[in-house]
């Protein structure tokens, strides 16, 4: 045979093993999800890389096959040892791809992609990685493209979407005025939230000797019923009980009677809107808002199994 009739035979060959073999690699790897997808999120979720191997083990072996049934598709699919590593790379990047397009997926609820989208989507990644290993420049150079395009606009597409804030935060706790109060006396460690029956409730934990106010005192946020600012003492044979109104709400200081009555007092003037930071510590995140950050929970997720 000629050396040009051979050459183009070969091209010919070549350009349509290439996209047999990345197609398979789609497909397979797709469905593949559906059968050990789960265990691999499980090792994720207790951080064990050791059942994320395992659950890639499959995979992996179903890579190798394909690489084997189209051989021509890659120079690395032409021999039993290179066919290894190039099964090895298909699993491993497809599934540093597959873990980033979760990480957008999490990062843009509540909006979801339709059901069925989801086993071919998550067959991309490993498409992308075996086009990347194909023979043919061109096809190398557009499979790195759209990898890089695909990393650009995932990133992206979240940061259009309301984030998680204190406002966001607070709105969905349901708390009495709208607002959370806070005090943080000294030598006590940061409160407990509970929200129940309209009412907010801070209790405190002593970091050490408890300082003035003993024990465990609790601060108490509701709806106004006084009318001044200024704290006002109320009968109570069991513990001190002070009441300021701060806006539409008022905050209750309830604390035994082995505290100094002017520590309690100081206690409940000390009460103020808490601080952003401070919200993100005592409330979830509202089910309609997510940290849009994907690169930061893409390396979360990985750092989990480290």
């Amino acid at each position: 045979m000629p050396a040009a009739l051979w050459s183009r035979e070969r091209v010919r060959v070549i350009d349509y093993r290439v996209p047999v073999q990345i197609a398979v690699v789609w497909l397979v790897m797709g469905f593949s999800a559906a059968f050990v997808g789960w265990l691999v999120l499980v090792g994720f979720f207790v951080q064990s890389a050791v059942l994320v191997v395992i659950g890639m083990a499959g995979p992996f072996a179903m890579a190798y096959l394909i690489g084997t049934f189209t051989s021509r598709g890659s120079p690395l699919t032409a021999t039993p040892l290179p066919r290894l590593g190039w099964a090895a790379l298909v699993t491993v990047f497809g599934l540093v791809g597959a873990v980033f397009y979760n990480a957008v997926l999490e990062s843009s609820e509540p909006a979801e992609p339709p059901s069925w989208l989801a086993l071919p989507a998550l067959g991309v990644p490993f498409a992308l990685v075996a086009a990347m290993l194909a023979h043919g420049v061109v096809v190398r150079l557009v499979a790195g493209a759209v990898t890089v395009a695909a990393v650009a606009f995932g990133t992206w597409l979240p940061t259009t979407m309301p984030g998680d804030d204190a406002a966001s935060r607070i709105a969905h706790a349901d708390l009495p005025g709208g607002v959370l109060l806070i005090a943080t006396p000294e030598g006590y460690q940061f409160p407990r939230l509970t929200v129940s029956d309209g009412l907010a409730t801070l209790d405190y934990s002593p970091s050490g000797d408890g300082g003035e106010l003993h024990a465990f005192p609790r601060l108490v946020v509701r709806p106004a019923t006084v009318g001044t600012a200024e704290p006002e003492y109320r009968q109570d044979p069991v513990d001190h009980v002070f009441v300021r109104r701060i806006g539409e709400v008022e905050a209750v200081a309830v604390v035994t009677k082995r505290a100094d009555v002017e520590a309690v007092r100081e206690f409940v003037l000390s009460v103020r809107p808490a601080t952003d930071d401070e919200v993100e510590r005592l409330l979830p995140v509202a089910p309609d808002r997510r940290d849009r950050d994907v690169l930061r929970r893409f390396t979360t997720t990985w750092a989990r199994l480290f």
